[in-house]
């Protein structure tokens, strides 16, 4: 992994939240992706860079709170997308990475809830309802992640607790 200057600012996307920047030394890092997925998107033209921080596949309905914006797929990846566009990125042109999904509650839970497996499912299916296919996925499996999106490059890495950071 190449290491972000030492300048860069590194901004922390909690649960059911996103962060847009254009910012070359800002670093937007989504920690602790157990079962939740992280979605990086990249604008190689506009330098725009998002990243969300996804809890659950969907709001069936629910009102999506200010302060968990991201909290649902199907919201969050709409909200994550419009705000991209609002600040000069095109869907088009989008360079999106997704990581997380794991089945991080033991055998038992995992199998019962699949809460990963099914955030995975719904972040792709919505990904495909705006027609964007992501250029990398690292999800499923039993650990959780760290993902991290290098806003000045769009270079984005993942790293699990027990391993060095790998480019995505």
């Amino acid at each position: 992994m190449t290491a972000p200057p030492s300048e860069a600012r590194r901004v922390s996307v909690g649960i059911g939240q996103l962060a847009i920047s254009r910012d070359p030394k800002e670093v937007l890092v989504a920690y602790g992706l157990g079962s939740c997925i992280g979605i990086s998107c990249y604008d190689p033209q506009s330098r725009v860079s998002g990243l969300a921080h996804v809890l659950l596949p969907s709001s069936d309905g629910k009102r999506v709170e200010d302060r968990e914006p991201a909290r649902f797929a199907d919201t969050g990846i709409d909200l994550l997308l419009r705000r991209l566009a609002e600040a000069g990125a095109s869907p088009r042109r989008l360079i999106v990475k997704v990581a997380g999904g794991a089945a991080v509650l033991g055998p038992a839970n995992a199998e019962k809830f699949k809460i990963g497996e099914r955030n995975a499912e719904a972040i792709r299916e919505r990904l495909k309802h705006h027609g964007i296919a992501p250029a990398a996925t690292d999800v499923g499996g039993a650990k959780g992640r760290t993902l991290e999106v290098h806003v000045g490059t769009g270079k984005t890495f993942v790293r699990t607790a027990a391993s060095p950071a790998n480019e995505l």
